[in-house]
């Protein structure tokens, strides 16, 4: 959703990788994600009484601590731990500062652990069992250098995804893998190599084989859905493409997708933003 906000900032929070991305949101991605969308957003998803709210990634353009309170208030207008579930994307690990400080732990790591969980075991992947739909949050977000955005899903990370994709209890559930970065190609060569998940097919061929129902991503700005097929067995992999994104192209204006399942089928409808009635409707 990409937060804006630079409140309280010094000359020395620049004087890293932020320089080149702070150029970027100056020019190419001026006005891009106005906070009064994100709002908008809000207050939509608010009216759609939902049972829990996903968020892939992204919440802020710079890692910056004013730009994480203002998500982290907005957020929490969907609700707590129950409600909502978010990771972290990217811009979400910005520098290596924010990474090495567990910045984006420090602001949402209620809503993906239990109150109870220890400091040291809060770790990704976190999983919630929501009713008949279990969800696996992964992080694919690492500090990189500037102008690379790559992402990755550590070893240890993907060793428990396994254990709990297994685990006895979640024999039959419908089951959810989240994870920041898309799984599929893109057509720009320096995009797929800066922007990519660099151990994508290992990540979808353990999804695969455990019989994972859903991949959902962000990253890419645009919406894209395909089936990822591994020895006979196959995972929708899902990217609703930017929920605050102010554009003239329909494919990337603003949406979100809304997931009903029943009886482990799936079904998705999208609500996107009209530019001119300033208001999320079905897309149709």
């Amino acid at each position: 959703i990409h937060v804006p906000d630079f409140e309280g900032v010094r000359v020395r929070d620049f004087m890293n990788k932020r320089a080149t991305g702070l150029l970027n949101l100056l020019t190419g991605r001026r006005g891009a994600h106005p906070i009064e969308l994100a709002e908008r957003l809000i207050e939509d998803l608010s009216n759609q009484k939902l049972d829990h709210v996903m968020v892939t990634g992204d919440l802020t353009n710079l890692s910056l601590p004013g730009e994480f309170q203002r998500a982290a208030k907005l957020l929490r207008l969907l609700g707590g731990f129950d409600e909502l579930t978010v990771i972290p994307g990217n811009h979400d690990v910005y520098t290596k500062g924010a990474e090495l400080s567990g910045r984006f732990q420090g602001y949402f790591a209620d809503l993906l652990w239990p109150e109870a969980t220890p400091v040291e075991e809060r770790v990704f992947p976190a999983v919630k069992d929501l009713g008949p739909i279990s969800v696996f949050a992964l992080s694919s977000a690492i500090a990189t250098a500037p102008l690379i955005a790559w992402g990755e899903v550590s070893k240890d990370q993907l060793r428990t995804l396994e254990r709990e994709l297994t685990a006895p209890s979640r024999q039959g559930q419908f089951k959810v893998v989240l994870v920041h970065h898309n799984l599929h190609r893109v057509s720009s060569p320096w995009k797929q190599y800066s922007s990519r998940l660099r151990n994508a097919e290992e990540l979808i061929e353990l999804c695969t084989r455990h019989g994972v129902d859903l991949i959902l991503h962000g990253h890419t700005h645009g919406a894209h859905r395909f089936d990822a097929q591994r020895d006979g067995k196959s995972v929708t992999v899902i990217g609703c493409g930017s929920s605050t994104q102010m554009s003239e192209d329909p494919r990337r204006v603003a949406r979100y997708n809304i997931y009903s399942v029943s009886q482990k089928q799936l079904k998705v409808r999208t609500r996107v933003y009209d530019l001119v009635e300033r208001r999320f409707g079905w897309l149709v």
